[in-house]
């Protein structure tokens, strides 16, 4: 390492002084608008989502604005991602003894969904896209198959087509997750409007955020009821429900808070997601003359929401020695961020199916047919995109990468 600069985990001087900035899209685009939005609702003394002393209805302000946006028929605000899913779930026609396919990389919020609509998660593989493998399906496909779950993770969209091609052969649901990755597309349309019923959440993690909440999102009348009816206590009385199948509901109602930022997040979502893939773009036509790395496959490149830059490593350990050093030239988001090797068996992480195990009860007696999943996720090194970088912080990113790959690689 003579002529190298020596790395900081070796006692060299790191490539920046202080962490990348934080990693909230939307949260950390709040401002007056927002507020204002809020204001208006408070001032109204109308925080339920259906009546109040002066109701402006912006939660249903807010559904009309989602469903144009993503050019689906109805929008349901619910809140949270969670609840989405379940109302997704049962809006399907998803329930006792059936089974879903879900993959064994998501948030554990996906097999608890399942669980919650009395059917039973069935875990598939991941491919380089971090997302469903759709040669996975088949081979998980049985007579009590109901839906498959198609996890949007990481900002990238699923290989729709083939899933899709898959889902009609054998007469499943197919169910969108759009949590990680809200105003992506594929091939042009929007995740969340490709399958029978799309799925978002609002957290505070998320690319557009209220702190909490959720959508609905289908063009099918069906799945539009029921999924109204688990999420407002049955809800015959709403004067919407036609249906004749009556679903014993909860109350997953979103609030006009919520809806109030929602409104005004949604209108900058665009602009968050230009910003980081401005970003991402510079960072990775600069470090892809890098021997040694493989960046993530991506189903759609254009769809792409850019939250992150995911490359792996010739092998695991190596991907984990990276990211140290990485972390040590201070190239890691402040807000902490995702796990920069995105399966490490010391670190815990609720995306990785080996962390399911209250779950899975059988998890470790089936553990080796997902090798192919813990083989990708060991060997990938994470990088949130955040889109408040500055030029600055890209060229001290780009630097960051070459110094530790030039040591290490």
């Amino acid at each position: 390492m003579s002529k190298k600069k020596k790395l900081a985990i070796h006692g060299g001087s790191p490539v920046r002084r202080t962490p990348l900035p934080p990693m909230y899209p939307g949260a950390t685009f709040i401002d007056e608008a927002e507020q204002n939005s809020v204001k208006k609702v408070l001032e109204s003394k109308s925080l339920f989502r259906y009546y109040g002393p002066k109701f402006l209805n912006i939660t249903g302000e807010f559904e009309r604005a989602l469903s144009s946006y993503l050019g689906t028929k109805y929008v349901l605000g619910v809140n949270s991602g969670t609840s989405a899913l379940h109302c997704a779930l049962t809006g399907v026609g998803v329930g006792a003894e059936d089974e879903v396919i879900i993959p064994a990389y998501a948030w554990v919020s996906c097999p608890c969904a399942v669980i919650a609509a009395k059917a039973r998660p069935v875990l598939a593989n991941i491919d380089k896209s971090l997302t469903l493998d759709p040669k996975e399906i088949e081979n998980k496909v049985s007579e009590r198959t109901k839906a498959v779950m198609a996890v949007h993770i990481r900002g990238v969209g699923c290989d729709m087509d083939p899933i899709m091609k898959i889902a009609r052969k054998y007469e499943l649901k197919v169910v969108e997750d759009v949590a990680q990755a809200a105003g992506g597309t594929y091939h042009g349309k929007k995740l969340g409007s490709i399958g029978d019923v799309g799925t978002f959440s609002f957290q505070l993690n998320k690319i557009i955020s209220a702190g909490e909440g959720g959508a609905v999102a289908t063009d099918d009348p069906v799945i539009y009821e029921r999924a109204v009816m688990l999420h407002d206590a049955g809800a015959p009385y709403r004067g919407r429900i036609t249906s004749r199948d009556f679903i014993p509901g909860v109350n997953y109602r979103m609030n006009e808070v919520i809806a109030a930022i929602m409104i005004e997040q949604l209108k900058k979502i665009d602009k968050i997601i230009l910003a980081m893939k401005k970003n991402k773009k510079k960072i990775k036509e600069e470090i892809s003359d890098i021997e040694g790395i493989e960046f993530r496959h991506l189903p759609d490149p254009e769809g792409d929401t850019s939250v992150c830059l995911v490359f792996y490593l010739p092998t695991a350990e190596k991907a984990r020695e990276f990211q140290r050093a990485l972390h040590a030239e201070n190239i890691y988001v402040s807000s902490g961020g995702y796990p920069p090797v995105i399966y490490d068996p010391e670190v815990f992480d609720g995306h990785v199916f080996v962390h399911w195990k209250h779950i899975f009860k059988n998890l470790d007696k089936i553990m080796s047919k997902y090798s192919q999943t813990l083989d990708i996720l060991g060997r990938a090194v994470h990088l949130d995109i955040s889109p408040l970088f500055t030029e600055s912080d890209i060229e001290s990113i780009i630097e960051g990468i070459h110094k530790v790959a030039d040591a290490l690689l």
